[in-house]
């Protein structure tokens, strides 16, 4: 019986110890003031807060005293927390000496990320506070971002147009276009072309190939809806009636595009084309960025997104060279001239690193410089070229029709 007595009280014991350190006390009576300031330390989902009042008769908010005690259990029950309980626990105990909104905003992320519904509460709880208090401070500009994955609805909507119209330096930008890309949709040419545009901005905007992933997912989607088919779409496109006489090229040549470019438009599988037949024709000027560091080439139509794909370049000793540059000669299944003076090697012969396509570029500095397709795939995403930018065959073949000569290249680091 006394063992019994003895483990009931350790386990009692151990249980308090618990509650401690996850912040989820026996909360006392809040203050009577009812202060907003009791609200920015947490009480709106169950914690407690004190008010300090200064001299010049403001108030400075204060932290859960009870959830910022060390741990009663000492060094034996901390060495139970997971990795995020410790890190909760010791920036309850930084709040404590330092309660400024930047560190309200990291523990509200914290707590977010738990499966805790009562330190979820006080996360949303803290964030809604401190958007009250505050919603012109950097640290609200955190708190919305955050709060973006915590509501729904009509109050999704709202939150992410605020966000939105902050411009693309708000934290939140892309994953606030995404919702509203969601919501305005591309059901007609207007919706498609807005949705275009508000997705191609927070695209160039994202800050990492992380964020800009979800990004290209819903451009290529729509790309291929709406811009790369024969769909009408006015308001980036028009047709053109084939009259007697006309061929492709002609017709190429009379739109400034190229021959390839209307054979994908407009489904056509061969050269073949008929008085009367209307061909889609994409207006506007495309435009190619490579990203090295990204290792990444896009190409865009009047600075909207059309394509992109991952790319290899150059390698230390042959470093891609940056600057602005201009397509001059396109060639299919291109032969290589290697630049050792060895004689050239035909297209599909080993040692020809070109692969199905090359777009070479006009620069009298940096010889044979251009975009290529290549025959060792596994090179790309690495410095592996001699300088040049090289895709994998069927992104070469793709991004080949789009870029013409006179198409303008920035190769950026």
């Amino acid at each position: 019986m006394r063992n019994f007595i003895l483990i009931a009280i350790i386990g009692s014991g151990i249980w308090w110890a618990y509650s401690q350190w996850t912040g989820n006390p026996t909360t006392p009576e809040p203050s009577a003031t009812g202060t907003p300031s009791e609200a920015v330390s947490g009480t709106s989902s169950g914690g407690t807060g004190t008010t300090d009042t200064t001299s010049s008769g403001g108030t400075t908010p204060s932290t859960n005293v009870e959830a910022t005690m060390p741990n009663p259990s000492g060094e034996e029950a901390s060495a139970t927390m997971s990795p995020l309980d410790r890190e909760i626990l010791m920036l309850r105990e930084e709040i404590a000496r330092f309660n400024t909104p930047e560190n309200l905003v990291k523990l509200s992320e914290l707590l977010l990320s738990t499966n805790k519904p009562a330190l979820i509460g006080e996360g949303r709880g803290n964030l809604k506070t401190l958007l009250a208090q505050a919603p012109d401070s950097a640290a609200a500009a955190e708190a919305r971002r955050l709060m973006l994955g915590e509501v729904s609805g009509d109050a999704l909507i709202q939150l992410a147009q605020e966000i939105h119209s902050n411009g693309p330096s708000a934290p939140g930008y892309g994953l606030s276009a995404e919702i509203l890309a969601d919501q305005y949709g591309t059901s007609d040419s207007k919706s498609a072309l807005a949705t275009w545009e508000m997705l191609t901005s927070a695209y160039i905007n994202a800050s990492d190939l992380e964020s800009k992933a979800p990004l290209r997912s819903k451009l290529w989607n729509l790309v291929d809806q709406w811009v790369l088919s024969s769909k009408e779409f006015p308001e980036v496109s028009t047709f053109d009636t084939v009259m007697s006489g006309d061929s492709l090229s002609v017709i190429a040549q009379r739109n400034k595009t190229t021959v390839d470019a209307l054979k994908s438009l407009n489904g056509l599988n061969s050269d073949v084309i008929h008085p009367g037949q209307k061909l889609k024709i994409l207006n506007g000027e495309v435009t190619v960025n490579v990203d090295k560091s990204d290792f990444r080439i896009d190409v865009y139509l009047d600075g909207r997104w059309l394509m992109g794909f991952p790319v290899g370049h150059g390698r230390i000793e042959k470093r891609t060279p940056t600057g602005e540059f201009v397509v001059g000669i396109r060639q299919k299944e291109p032969m290589w001239q290697p630049r050792d003076g060895r004689p050239s090697i035909p297209y599909g012969e080993p040692g020809n690193p070109l692969g199905d396509r090359w777009i070479g570029f006009k620069d009298g500095v940096h010889f044979g410089l251009g975009i290529h397709g290549t025959d060792d795939p596994k090179s790309i995403g690495t410095l592996c070229s001699e300088g040049c930018v090289r895709l994998r065959n069927e992104d070469v073949t793709t991004i080949y029709p789009w870029i013409r000569s006179g198409t303008r290249v920035v190769i950026q680091e």
